[in-house]
């Protein structure tokens, strides 16, 4: 019961600060900044979240969503009408798509305490219950449990407009890329929670995992703004074979 409550005051709470979050500088506050530039440029998709946990990041970038929309579709002080390419994305309503293995970390090699397997646990069903509190539920969620190699089939081929990457390890990030890859278009925000882990090593974590997804080619990953304490959001450049 006790529990319960402090869950509701916690949603009331993040429903509440939801139009400050743009001046945040932690994953809150890029998470917001994310769906404003989404709702400014009218890229219509879908979020991805691979590495979900407690389910709070997905709670609060609904909150965002459901703020730009708003603002978007109502706000009286916005110089343009809602026809054409306003109304067409505003057409599109967006699925939020949570991976996560709902066991805690998988075993890595790493050798982070922090990241040892099994920490991060979460219970799905808490995950969706929590999710169904913030007005969150299917469909417009989809809580895939398992590896990210072993759910990439389930991932799907409808466009992205943020990807979300709070995985931490080399593997589970590299895994994530290669399975959302076919849903990345020219605009989507990528936001790598965990890009300067292992005090920035060019050869560890994120940071290897998003340098060889770059290498491949036909996607380029362009810095856009650093968050949090070791945090890194990217804006994708797909390439247009010649002639297309």
């Amino acid at each position: 019961m006790i529990d319960s409550l402090r869950k509701k005051a916690r949603i009331v709470f993040r429903r509440m600060r939801v139009g400050a979050n743009l001046h945040r500088n932690d994953a809150l506050g890029a998470l917001h900044r994310a769906w404003g530039y989404v709702h400014a440029t009218q890229l219509a998709g879908d979020y991805y979240e691979f590495g979900v946990h407690g389910g709070w990041s997905m709670v609060n970038s609904w909150f965002s969503y459901r703020y730009f929309r708003r603002r978007l579709a109502q706000g009286r002080a916005l110089p343009f009408q809602r026809r054409g390419t306003v109304a067409a994305f505003l057409a599109h309503r967006p699925l939020f798509h949570g991976f996560d293995t709902f066991a805690g970390m998988p075993d890595n090699d790493e050798g982070e305490d922090t990241l040892a397997p099994g920490s991060f646990w979460c219970d799905l069903d808490i995950v969706t219950g929590d999710c169904a509190r913030a007005g969150l539920r299917s469909p417009e969620l989809r809580l895939v449990p398992g590896l990210f190699a072993d759910t990439a089939a389930q991932v799907g081929l409808r466009p992205a407009a943020i990807v979300h990457l709070d995985c931490d390890l080399y593997a589970s990030t590299r895994d994530a890329l290669r399975a959302v890859s076919p849903c990345l278009v020219q605009g989507t925000v990528v936001l790598c929670d965990d890009y300067n882990l292992f005090r920035a090593d060019q050869g560890r974590g994120q940071r290897r995992a998003v340098a060889e997804f770059s290498a491949v080619g036909g996607i380029r990953l362009e810095p856009w703004f650093a968050y949090g304490p070791a945090a890194q959001a990217f804006l994708c450049h797909v390439d247009h074979p010649e002639g297309g």
